[in-house]
């Protein structure tokens, strides 16, 4: 995987939450972003509003059941490796 070179800091906080800029999502938004990654099931880290989720099959499951069958989520096992724009 190749190495990121910049002098901006990996994560930074906005107004939604936590954000890593390079990979283009934030942790566990407090508001509707465009790309979420939920770190685990609990019902403070649900968000109804971004356009997308990333979370593990066992958080997917609350996920649905708090914000519908039709939300767009990305499930990934806990520990898999994903890179998302090289990050």
């Amino acid at each position: 995987m190749p190495v990121l070179h910049t002098d901006d800091p990996l994560l930074e906080n906005t107004e939604a939450g936590l954000r890593c800029r390079i990979g283009g999502f934030h942790i566990d938004p407090w508001r509707p972003v465009e790309r979420a990654v939920i770190t685990h099931a609990h019902a403070d880290h649900v968000r109804p509003g971004c356009r997308s989720y990333l979370a593990t099959p066992e958080c997917a499951r609350l996920l649905r059941a708090r914000l519908g069958p039709d939300i767009t989520i990305q499930e990934l096992p806990c520990g898999a490796p994903l890179v998302l724009d090289g990050l």
